[in-house]
């Protein structure tokens, strides 16, 4: 149970996200009513993402060579001091204005993890085949895990510091969100959403290779429900 929130801790993973990241943090920073830090964990971007978190006055930011979301996101959370953390994606294709929601919810519900689920925004800026994608992977999820989640592949979360300390993650790449939800599924931990929005990119392309991280999130699925 949260009953006090001392600090939220806001992790994102970024690679050359220099025309969406101010965006991002600056909106965090203003609409965030919790005690705060901001963590960058950078890929050693070369598009000027690392001078521009350096100019702002709120964020930390660590360089991570090593690539991988997975990693990057593992990364900050061993660097980050909150009873919350939240991961959220550099690249502003995420509604991080609600981030209060995730949290209210989260410490409302005494779950270990919400999420914003974006599969009742009307635009569909994920695109058609990420989308059925999606949907099947969370079909299979839901039916292995007994579990009622609608957007197993969110990056937008909020989770509990305590419930992270429960649990090894060692995915390194996207299957890394989808090896959490596994790893709190098998612990009975309680994992809410709340209805959030989804926005094409402005700038950049995405990163994600699609059939890659599709093997890579099933094989993560059945080895969790095989153990």
């Amino acid at each position: 149970m949260i009953s006090r929130v001392e600090m939220v801790s806001v992790v994102i993973p970024t690679l050359n996200e220099a025309g969406n990241i101010l965006e991002t943090v600056t909106t965090i920073h203003k609409k965030i009513a919790y005690p705060k830090e901001i963590i960058i964990v950078d890929g050693n971007s070369t598009d000027g993402t690392k001078e521009i978190v350096k100019d702002t006055s709120f964020c930390k930011l660590i360089i991570e060579p090593r690539r991988g979301y997975g990693l990057a996101l593992r990364t900050g959370i061993k660097h980050a001091k909150g009873d919350i953390v939240v991961i959220v994606d550099g690249d502003g294709t995420y509604e991080v204005k609600h981030i209060n929601l995730l949290l209210d919810t989260l410490i409302k519900n005494d779950a270990e993890l919400c999420q914003a689920t974006r599969m009742y925004d009307l635009r569909k800026a994920m695109g058609f085949t990420n989308f059925v994608a999606n949907k099947i992977i969370t079909f299979c999820f839901d039916f292995f895990y007994s579990q009622f989640l609608s957007d197993t592949q969110s990056g937008f979360r909020a989770i509990s510091r305590s419930a992270l300390e429960k649990v090894e993650l060692y995915e390194d790449d996207m299957a890394f969100a989808t090896e959490m939800l596994v790893q709190f599924a098998r612990k009975g931990f309680k994992m809410v959403e709340v209805p959030s929005s989804y926005k094409a990119r402005k700038y950049g392309s995405p990163k994600m290779r699609r059939i890659k991280s599709g093997i890579e999130i099933f094989t993560t699925m059945v080895k969790g429900f095989i153990k």
